[in-house]
């Protein structure tokens, strides 16, 4: 049976008498080709033998491809729909042989498997982070409401939208997923003694990636609906699927941003993850000191700092670069000047470390104005957050 049997059809149905999305786009098409048939032969019988039959059968033809390209289009969108469903309640199981799985058993007293010495403490809490917190959220919530939204597709653009403090959760998670993966290849045989008594079949490395893979599915996913929405005529829901769309390509890119810098920054002897969300990042013509010349750095832009980085290439072509950490900025402490020519000065006004000035050209326009905004509209949030320190009776009268 072919998944758009199997699915329940959308809204615009009769309780007792349910119609398909389908059935009422061919019944809405059919009813519009009879009133435009009834239109076109009100010229009578000079009409009929001026168009002859042609004219019929080319309308018929028109309406019944126009029926037919929508009816596919719905059929698509429900099979999407499907598979999304599926493979949300294939992710929920693989987060619950995780924490009902290793994680319970990890943390049984009793087990017969001997933890190595060099994972008790805090290093276990590396390996798995916050997923138990999102294991539980897509059980109790996001799994159930994806159901709901199978029966009422216009249901899943705000679902997304109201779920976005909760995609949140994949940040944290990812934060140290490098860390995590070479905790779990470090201590391989005792993870797969866990995975061997479990009875499972993927090791923990494979499982611990899920989270990761999933985030990206639902960016696939959801781009497929809105085509398929899009075919089916339904244009009323397609803004909000866009907007969805759109919230979940900044998920993704934030996930991948970060553990590429995780797995790329070398040498920076601060916590990365505590420097707030990575808003941006890229090659800039620097210079570090007023004697020395431009050169190519790497620049992170997170939400507390900016770090500047060499650029090491790797004799691999296929391989990611290498960033030395090289030296970086508190934004609490930093002050930007505009220069011309797609150059900005940023100084730091931090007293407890010797002066610094960096001096940054950007390679476009383009970029230089992204660079600019972002870091004037940080330094216009912390004066905001300084005045409203400073005069809160000011602040609580407006």
């Amino acid at each position: 049976m072919s998944c758009f049997f199997r699915l329940f059809a959308s809204p615009g149905k009769m309780d007792g008498n349910p119609l398909s999305e389908i059935e009422e786009i061919v019944k809405t098409t059919t009813e519009q080709h009879e009133s435009n048939s009834r239109v076109d032969g009100g010229g009578g019988v000079e009409n009929a033998s001026t168009n002859g039959h042609g004219r019929s059968h080319d309308n018929n033809d028109e309406s019944h491809t126009a029926v037919s390209d929508k009816a596919a289009a719905l059929k698509k969108r429900q099979c999407i729909f499907a598979e999304l469903m599926s493979t949300e309640e294939a992710y929920v199981q693989d987060l619950h042989e995780i924490v009902n799985g290793y994680m319970t058993e990890i943390n049984n007293t009793n087990s017969d498997i001997p933890m190595p010495e060099d994972l008790k403490g805090g290093k276990m809490k590396l390996v798995f982070n916050n997923i138990k917190d999102i294991y539980e959220w897509h059980r109790d919530f996001f799994l159930r409401a994806l159901r709901n939204c199978q029966k009422s597709p216009a249901d899943l653009g705000p679902l997304i939208k109201r779920s976005a403090t909760k995609f949140a959760l994949y940040y944290t998670y990812c934060s140290n997923k490098p860390l995590s993966e070479y905790i779990v290849s470090a201590h391989y045989q005792y993870f797969d003694s866990i995975r061997q008594k479990l009875g499972h079949r993927l090791d923990l490395n494979n499982l611990i990636i899920k989270p990761v893979q999933r985030i990206t599915k639902y960016e696939l996913l959801i781009k497929e609906i809105i085509k398929a929405t899009e075919g089916a005529g339904l244009y009323k829901e397609v803004p909000m699927l866009q907007e969805a769309y759109q919230q979940m390509k900044v998920v993704v890119k934030t996930v991948n941003d970060m553990m590429v810098v995780l797995r790329s920054l070398q040498d920076f002897d601060g916590e990365i993850t505590a420097q707030g969300s990575l808003l941006m990042q890229g090659p800039m013509n620097c210079v570090v000191d007023a004697a020395q010349k431009h050169r190519e750095l790497q620049v992170f832009l997170f939400q507390q700092i900016i770090i500047f980085a060499d650029i090491e290439k790797t004799k691999n072509q296929y391989a990611s670069p290498i960033f030395k950490y090289r030296s970086h900025i508190q934004l609490n402490h930093m002050q930007m000047k505009e220069l011309g020519d797609c150059r900005f000065q940023i100084r730091s006004t931090d007293p407890k470390i010797p002066e610094m000035t960096i001096i940054c050209q950007a390679a476009s326009q383009e970029n230089y104005a992204g660079w600019r905004d972002m870091l004037n509209k940080i330094l216009q949030q912390q004066n905001d957050l300084i005045f409203m320190l400073s005069n809160p009776l000011s602040t609580k009268n407006k």
